[in-house]
């Protein structure tokens, strides 16, 4: 027969053993903050399970029982993006700032470079827009629902702008949106070919000068 004290062995032998066969607990953010930079460095098709793995330091058997495969990991990386890049450049576009200022500085930021590693960053929701190793559905929808919220932006600050005058009310907003985002598609395109930043700059400069101002 167990002794008390036996007993309390055992309860703290098997307490001890359900701990060590625990799966550690991870951080959803920062996995998939993590996730996101592997992703946005080498994109979708470049990415193997051990660049993730290593990246997140979670287990093969972990990480894909939580986000089931690579393509939902993905989206779970694009949903993140959209949440906190595009929220950010959406509040950049409706502030009261002056419309080319904030023209200006979204263009800017598409170009920018990254100083830690001396390369441009590119740009996230583009790269899920042209790699050619996405085929899902659900990544499709999303990055076509960014795209929609970009140009709604663009449209609502240029309909800011008529209102305050910066730009002419003969403005059609909905065109100039259209048009803007197809500079930040270009723009983008070109950092990924290369292109010098002196080039990138100018085209800034021409898209800036092409927008009509308010004539006061």
């Amino acid at each position: 027969m167990e002794t008390s004290d036996e007993k309390k062995s055992i309860v703290l032998y098997h307490s001890l053993q359900n701990q060590m066969a625990r799966p550690r607990i991870h951080n959803e953010d920062e996995v998939v903050d993590k996730a996101l930079q592997v992703f946005w460095q080498k994109g979708f098709s470049e990415t193997s399970s051990r660049d993730l793995i290593a990246a997140t330091g979670m287990s093969n058997g972990s990480l894909f029982n939580r986000y089931g495969d690579k393509n939902k990991l993905y989206l779970a990386c694009l949903q993140k993006y959209a949440e906190v890049y595009m929220a950010g450049l959406e509040r950049l576009l409706v502030s009261d700032r002056p419309f080319k200022q904030k023209i200006k500085k979204v263009l800017e930021s598409t170009i920018k470079k990254d100083p830690a590693r001396g390369r441009y960053e590119g740009c996230f929701f583009f790269n899920s827009t042209v790699d050619s190793g996405i085929d899902d559905a659900s990544i499709t929808s999303l990055t076509n629902g960014i795209h929609h919220r970009l140009e709604k932006a663009f449209r609502i600050a240029a309909d800011q702008a008529k209102k305050a005058g910066d730009l002419s009310i003969k403005t059609d907003a909905a065109d100039t949106a259209a048009y803007l985002v197809t500079v930040t598609t270009g723009l983008r395109a070109l950092v990924k070919a290369g292109i010098p930043a002196g080039e990138l700059n100018r085209a800034i400069r021409s898209t800036l000068d092409f927008l009509p101002s308010a004539k006061k």
